[in-house]
């Protein structure tokens, strides 16, 4: 019974320690593949500006936006600044240069509903953190069946005590045949009232 629960003990802990390391390793993926997705976006921005393309796309467009205004008053964008641009859901820095050109980059705030479609699209990146929770929930259950058993086991105790105390009642019978019988009804009684009956 006691390994049992020592055991049962064991596996909620380690449970516990994988689910935490789950979470860490799996929002590491996460940020590290939303990081790498801007990354690609300013580099494609930075490949077509270089390549004098008039129309500068963006890979990614639901994760970043860029503008780049010129000394000049030139307004240069990514394609998706012109359209469903809402400036409150993304966070936003700018960079200036001496000569006057300013450089407005937007990158999209995270969220809980991007996080868990990062782990839709990517079941490996939190199969740690299922195998803990699986793991905390056997703990749990087999420290539920030996508290159960524990419990079962006293009741019986208390049962089978009555039983040999009735059973020494019922052998001296003979002897002191009235006493003995009132002695057994009494344990009788008390065995039927502990364990469901009515006397």
């Amino acid at each position: 019974m006691m390994k049992k629960k020592l055991f049962g003990t064991g596996l909620c802990l380690l449970g516990i320690f994988l689910i935490l390391l789950g979470c860490i390793g799996s929002f590491e993926l996460y940020i590290k593949a939303r990081q790498e997705k801007i990354n690609k976006n300013v580099a494609n921005f930075i490949l077509d500006l270089y390549g004098g393309n008039t129309t500068l796309r963006s890979v990614y467009p639901e994760y970043s936006a860029i503008i780049l205004k010129t000394q000049s008053g030139k307004v240069i964008a990514t394609d998706n600044v012109l359209k469903f641009f809402d400036e409150n859901m993304y966070f936003s820095e700018v960079y200036r240069d001496k000569k006057g050109n300013e450089v407005y980059i937007y990158t999209k705030k995270p969220n809980i509903g991007e996080y868990a479609y990062f782990f839709i699209e990517n079941p490996s990146a939190f199969g740690m953190l299922i195998s803990g929770f699986l793991i905390c929930v056997l703990g749990i259950f087999l420290l539920y069946t030996a508290e159960e058993k524990q419990v079962l086991k006293a009741t019986d105790d208390k049962f089978i005590n009555h039983i040999k105390a009735l059973r020494l009642t019922l052998s001296t019978s003979r002897i002191i045949p009235e006493e003995s019988i009132e002695k057994a009804k009494g344990i009788l009684d008390d065995i039927l009232k502990k364990y469901g009956g009515k006397a």
